[in-house]
C-alpha cells in the first residue's frame, strides 16, 4: 500500500513503509526534483548534488538555454547570477489512496531578473511496484506566456565538449558506476549512443552497498516531439547520467501562450537492462 509522508519542502512516497522516492521542493533551491530513487529494498540509486556536477539533483528537467537564459547550470555560491534561471515551485497536488499514488506540481520558470518565461505542470504517477520493477510516469506540459519561447543548447562535437543539455535527465549514485549501458536499438557503448535516436535508454551497475545489480531505463513516449528522440550519456566511474534531448540538433520553438508536451516512462529495476521487459513495458498502458 502507497503512503506519504510531507515537510514543508519534501513529499516521501513509501510502499508499506518503505522509501520508493523523495519529491523536493526547496524554497531556496534552484529547481524541484526528485531524489532519492530507490526500489523497496534497495539503495538509494540517484545522487543529489554531486561535488563534479552540484547542479545534477537525482532525477530532474532543466534546460541549457530557455531564450538565452541559462536553467540548466547555477551560479556559484555568491556569484553574479546574471544569465541563470530558477525553475521556481508553485504549488503541489498529492492523490496518494491505497493501490494510486501521483501528485501534481506547478513550478514558474523565472530569470535573474525576475521575468517568467515559461509557467510549468508536472504530474508525477507511481505504479505498485512489483518484485522485478517499479514504474513512474511523468508529464510535463511547459506553456509560453505573452512571449515567444525558444528552448535551446549549445552545441560541439559528441563527447568533446558539447554542451547538449536540454530536458530530463537522471544521474546515477555513484556506487553504481561505471555500469552498463543500453539502448533499444542494441547499442551498448556510450560513444555510440550519444547523439543517436532510440525509442528508450538504461544504464545498470553493481551497487557497492549490497553488491546487487539495479538500474534504471527511461522511455521516450510516442507522443513526444522528435520521437524517438536523441541521447545524451555518460558512464564512467563515479559518472553515470542519461537523458533525452529533443533539442539536440535544432531548437524547439512555442509560440505565444503555446504548450509544449513532454511524457516519459522511468522503470527503476533490479538487474541489469532487460530488452524484453523494457519492450512490453513501452506498450503497457496499466
Amino acid at each position: 500500500m502507497f503512503s506519504s509522508q510531507q515537510s514543508d519542502q519534501k513529499l516521501d512516497i513509501l510502499w508499506n513503509q518503505q522509501l520508493l522516492l523523495s519529491y523536493n521542493y526547496p524554497s531556496n533551491g534552484n529547481r524541484s526534483f526528485w531524489h532519492p530513487l530507490q526500489l523497496p529494498d534497495s539503495p538509494a540509486l540517484t545522487a543529489n548534488e554531486p561535488s563534479d556536477h552540484v547542479h545534477h539533483q537525482g532525477l530532474w528537467l532543466g534546460w541549457k538555454k530557455v531564450n538565452g537564459v541559462n536553467f540548466w547550470e547555477q551560479p556559484a555560491p555568491g556569484g553574479d547570477p546574471e544569465g541563470f534561471g530558477k525553475v521556481i515551485h508553485q504549488s503541489l497536488s498529492p492523490d496518494i489512496n491505497g493501490n494510486l499514488c501521483g501528485f501534481e506540481a506547478v513550478n514558474s520558470w523565472i530569470d535573474w531578473q525576475g521575468k517568467q518565461h515559461l509557467t510549468e505542470r508536472r504530474s508525477t504517477i507511481i505504479h505498485a511496484p512489483t518484485d522485478r520493477y517499479l514504474v513512474i510516469d511523468v508529464d510535463f506540459k511547459l506553456q509560453a506566456l505573452d512571449n515567444a519561447v525558444t528552448l535551446d543548447l549549445l552545441r560541439g562535437t559528441p563527447g568533446h565538449g558539447g554542451l547538449f543539455y536540454s530536458g530530463f535527465t537522471v544521474r546515477f549514485d555513484n556506487r553504481l558506476t561505471p555500469g552498463h549501458l543500453l539502448d533499444a536499438d542494441g547499442r551498448t557503448e556510450a560513444d555510440q549512443i550519444f547523439g543517436q535516436q532510440s525509442q528508450w535508454c538504461g544504464l545498470a551497475g553493481t551497487h557497492a552497498e549490497n553488491e546487487r545489480v539495479y538500474g534504471i531505463t527511461i522511455i521516450d513516449q510516442p507522443t513526444n516531439p522528435r520521437h524517438p528522440t536523441t541521447w545524451w550519456v555518460r558512464n564512467d566511474k563515479n559518472y553515470g547520467l542519461i537523458h533525452p534531448s529533443p533539442t539536440y540538433y535544432e531548437p524547439l520553438q512555442l509560440a505565444i501562450q503555446e504548450t509544449l508536451s513532454l511524457s516519459y516512462r522511468v522503470v527503476i529495476h533490479c538487474d541489469w537492462v532487460d530488452t524484453d521487459l523494457i519492450n512490453s513495458l513501452s506498450t503497457d498502458n496499466f
